[in-house]
Formats: C-alpha cells, structure tokens, sequence
C-alpha cells in the first residue's frame, strides 16, 4: 500500500513572512521610483552624447533608450534602463543602468565590435587612473552576480590579464555598483551618479 509523502512543517519564518502584507503593497511604489529615477537620466546623458566627439557605432540610439522590467533575475525583480544603446550580433555600445532588488544599483558600459581592440588599449594604457579605482570589468555581458566571479577590479588587475581576457570572449564590460544595504543609499543622486559613470567609461571610446 502506497502512502503520501510526509509534508515538511512551516517555519515560524515562514509563517511570519506569509502573514506580512506590506511587501507587496509597496513593491509597486517602490519599483516605479527606481523607474523615475532612471528616466532622469534621459537627458543628461544624451546631452552630453551629442556635445561629446564618442564616435558611436551607426544606429545607436542616444535619445530615447529603452526602460526593461523583470520579475525574476536569479529570484528578484530589477529594472533596467539602456541609454545609449546599440545592440547587434556583432556591435555593442550600450550603457544600462540596473536596480536588482535585494542587491544594488548598477551602472555598465557594455562594449564589443571592431573597435574593441581600440577600446582595450585605452583602458590598458589607463588603468592606473583614479576614475578606475571603484571600477570593475567583466567579460560576460549577461551576468550580473557579484559572487561568481564575474567581475574583476580594473584598477587591481595587471592589464595584461585584462586585455587577454577581453581579447578571448570579444567583449567587455565595464561596471561601477553601490549596495542596497549600504547606509547611505537612500541618499544616493542616481541621475548624477549615472552620468559620472557614463562619462568615465565613455573615455576609452574616444
């Protein structure tokens, strides 16, 4: 005679988190302010794309840019805002801006084509500069977590090592992040932040 599984009793964590209501009252609210700071962005940055000499890949778009939504990046909602961006089977030029709930706010520059070799040799030649000091690179355009490796101090990493790794995956990706849990993110000017992000990485493209 077949007998059912024994059901696992509920944690008093659990029960706790199935009584609270107050998530998702403001996951909405909290998540259309992430939204707005971003649309922020807008402006400055296309800007400052227009006023400066970047010689971007043809189509990008550095005035509209695109605002992406998600419920489920590794189990937590984010939103994320692409200005400029340029994405094909061979070019990248794109600079997103990502809120990861439960993780951090995010800015990267994401590049890759027939100007990449260019773009190496620049960041090389300054990776000892002070605008690299809080930066990251990373190899792998769709990930994400800070805890699989997947980004490595620029500013920390002989540019040997760096220019071989981008030189083997033909892409790179540049990065800068400030913690959800860190005191003073709620203070934090995302529209300035972002635009001081894009501008440092923006200079191994001119």
């Amino acid at each position: 005679m077949q007998t059912e599984p024994e059901l696992s009793a509920w944690t008093a964590q659990e029960i706790s988190l199935i009584q609270t209501v107050e998530l998702f009252q403001l996951k909405p609210i909290i998540l259309k302010k992430a939204e707005s700071r971003f649309e922020r962005l807008r402006e400055p940055i296309s800007r400052f794309c227009k006023e400066s000499n970047i010689a971007f890949p043809e189509a990008t778009d550095f005035t509209k840019g695109q605002i992406a939504r998600g419920e489920n990046h590794k189990g937590f909602p984010y939103i994320s805002y692409d200005l400029p961006q340029k994405f094909s089977k061979t070019e990248f030029y794109t600079f997103r801006a990502l809120f990861w709930w439960g993780h951090y706010l995010g800015f990267s520059l994401i590049l890759k084509g027939n100007k990449l070799a260019q773009y190496t040799n620049n960041l090389m030649t300054s990776s000892s500069d002070e605008i690299w000091n809080k930066a990251y690179y990373s190899t792998s355009p769709w990930e994400w977590g800070l805890d699989d490796g997947n980004f490595k101090s620029i500013s920390k990493t002989d540019p040997k090592l760096i220019a071989g790794d981008i030189e083997e995956s033909g892409c790179l990706k540049l990065f800068q992040y400030y913690p959800v849990n860190d005191p003073g993110f709620a203070d934090l000017n995302w529209e300035q932040l972002g635009l001081e992000a894009f501008k440092a990485f923006s200079s191994i493209t001119r």
